[in-house]
């Protein structure tokens, strides 16, 4: 096997300093690579090599080459997925690594394709593909959205197509965010889509609430603003921010959440904005300070309506945690009792209305609610007393436990949309990522998270305890889904 991988390396090298004049050939032996197959997990590297072969080409054929590929790699990840999704049900502390060795290669080749699809930038070949993305509801979503959002680089011709498919009705809340995501990227040349986007945003689902707030940023309509600033009464949280983040970028204004604030602004300004006499949608998103009080963890503060807390309780939180306070007096504690004294007291000060659950994982997972449940002082004493008895045990399983987070979010196996039943996570480790006695890589784990939470709507913050957490692992998970990071650590000796 490695002979002929070697071999159809060189094979498919070779082709491609032949460009333009091997095309055809070239892309005749990525399809091969990527046709339907039992057995993947051998071809993994002759579609890595495939992938590079025609990393110069840029054409219609090879943009649905590439579409058919991601198609196919997505459909062999997910049932791998699904097999690992009811081992993680299961909860049981028998899970070996190699239980999710046949799922890091195909995710790491969906990310190549990816990145190979979002390089396209010849218009004949996104016109098609763009196309496609808007009306063919058995690609993965996360594709539909990636391959929209290269609209941007059709925004001074938009062919006749996809305008029309922009005014249609959405039929789904996939088709709907798809549909927003392409306007958002085309700006005043995705005006068709301009009643969708205002349809959505009284609409039910949070995720297509912001998705339309966005396109509407952009857009430039002037009769977007008022609607939107009416909005500003009835958002709160992480859409309070996302809201008030379009009205900036739309109005160009520096105004911050206030309801009032921006209906002053409208009396005594905004005419000649609502009356389309300034220029709209050229603005910037002006970084919004959190309001003192309210709830928060680890000093964190807590945007969300609905929190998951997922608490590492392995065996080295055991390990003492010497830290100042805030009255900078000294505190010796474990990492463990820190953990639950912070999440006890964070728990009281959460207002009754929110809901939340708690997660704790280390060798095996075990969840407090099989979904989330109000902040009443009842559920608030029971959670904590829950923590407080969980045993500490050997590994820390992290990719499982943000799994299962997803799952109880609503998210399936399949990458399609879901309205997710969580809006904020908090994930807290004093260490490195270890199933079965061996490092998990942090770099497929990071890949998993992104493919579960599915067009961002989950925020995720990352706590650090101690001196040993993978602390660039933490920052960028937080990163990559709008949260924030916070590390304590143990005083130099």
């Amino acid at each position: 096997m490695p002979l002929r991988t070697e071999w159809l390396g060189l094979a498919l090298t070779t082709l491609g300093l032949l460009l333009p004049m091997g095309e055809s050939d070239v892309l005749s032996d990525f399809r091969k690579a990527f046709r339907a197959t039992r057995d993947p997990e051998h071809r993994h590297e002759q579609r890595k090599i495939a992938l590079n072969a025609v990393k110069d080409l840029d054409d219609p054929k090879l943009g649905a080459a590439l579409v058919e590929a991601y198609r196919r790699v997505d459909g062999e990840l997910g049932k791998r997925e699904n097999e690992h999704r009811k081992y993680v049900l299961r909860m049981t502390r028998d899970k070996e690594l190699g239980r999710r060795e046949g799922i890091n290669d195909p995710r790491t080749l969906l990310d190549l394709t990816l990145q190979r699809i979002t390089a396209l930038r010849q218009p004949t070949t996104l016109g098609p593909m763009v196309r496609d993305a808007l009306t063919d509801r058995n690609l993965p979503l996360t594709l539909r959205l990636e391959v929209v959002r290269l609209a941007r680089f059709l925004a001074e011709d938009v062919p006749a197509p996809i305008t029309k498919l922009l005014s249609k009705h959405p039929r789904s809340e996939g088709d709907r965010m798809v549909l927003l995501a392409c306007a958002k990227a085309l700006g005043p040349h995705g005006l068709p889509a301009l009643r969708t986007a205002l349809g959505t945003l009284a609409h039910p689902d949070a995720a297509l609430r912001v998705a339309a707030f966005e396109a509407l940023s952009t857009l430039g309509f002037p009769g977007a603003i008022v609607p939107l600033i009416e909005r500003l009464k009835e958002e709160q949280g992480h859409k309070l921010q996302r809201l008030t983040a379009s009205l900036q970028i739309l109005t160009g204004q520096k105004i911050s959440s206030s309801h009032r604030a921006w209906s002053l602004w409208l009396e005594k300004e905004g005419q000649p904005y609502t009356q389309g006499q300034v220029p709209l949608g050229k603005g910037k998103m002006v970084v919004q300070s959190t309001a003192p009080g309210g709830a928060s963890y680890h000093g964190l503060p807590i945007e969300g309506q609905s929190v998951l807390f997922v608490v590492d309780v392995s065996q080295s939180m055991h390990v003492m945690l010497d830290r100042k306070a805030e009255a900078e007096e000294s505190v010796n504690e474990s990492r463990l009792k820190r953990a639950r004294t912070e999440l006890a007291r964070t728990l009281r000060a959460l207002p009754p209305q929110m809901r939340f659950n708690v997660l704790a994982f280390a060798g095996r997972l075990e969840l407090y609610a099989e979904k989330p449940v109000l902040a009443d002082p009842e559920q608030v004493q029971a959670a904590i007393a829950w923590l407080d008895a969980r045993k500490m045990n050997l590994g820390t399983r992290i990719h499982d436990a943000m799994e299962l987070a997803f799952h109880l979010s609503g998210r399936g196996v399949e990458d399609t949309y879901f309205n997710s039943s969580v809006d904020t996570m908090f994930l807290l480790t004093d260490g490195q990522p270890i199933v079965g006695g061996k490092k998990d890589p942090p770099a497929g784990i990071l890949r998993a998270v992104k493919r579960w939470n599915l067009g961002g709507q989950v925020v995720i913050h990352t706590v650090g305890l101690g001196n040993e957490v993978p602390v660039q692992f933490l920052k960028k998970m937080a990163k990559a889904h709008g949260g924030k990071f916070a590390h304590e650590v143990s005083k130099a000796k």
